[in-house]
């Protein structure tokens, strides 16, 4: 008879243990972290994690889309909208960082304006940190 008590307690018990681990996994967040979640929110800096690699969050979830996370512009978007290449050397070499942040900020040709949507800060990094970056790579 005390058999057949300890196994349905043994049975209940791993049952919620494996549901526990699962549900454990489930509110994991997954993908980058939110440019949001980085900077503590519009109006914040971006942390010192939002540096540590290329590309950022920020460039991954405002610009790859059109200028690929590698930076060519291989994308669907990118090929559609013509998006420039930030590894061309002699392009990179023909515009100044200010020139640079004036388009992400105001927008141009093909080019939506994000003055709005981030902060001059996150607009700075993005400039030097990624699109800068690139240049470095081919």
């Amino acid at each position: 008879m005390k058999k057949i008590r300890i196994l349905p307690g043994l049975v209940f018990g791993a049952v919620a243990a494996v549901s526990v681990a699962f549900l454990g996994l489930a509110g994991a967040p997954s993908g980058p972290p939110s440019p949001l979640r980085l900077s503590g929110g519009r109006s914040g800096p971006p942390s010192p994690q939002a540096g540590d690699q290329h590309p950022s969050a920020l460039f991954l979830e405002y610009c790859a889309k059109c200028h690929g996370q590698d930076g060519t512009a291989n994308t669907p978007k990118g090929k559609q909208l013509m998006a420039r290449d930030f590894t061309d050397a002699e392009w990179q070499s023909s515009k100044k960082d200010a020139q640079l942040i004036k388009t992400v900020t105001e927008g141009g040709e093909d080019m939506p304006a994000f003055g709005k949507k981030l902060t001059k800060e996150q607009i700075e990094s993005l400039v030097k940190d990624d699109v800068r970056g690139f240049a470095k790579k081919k």
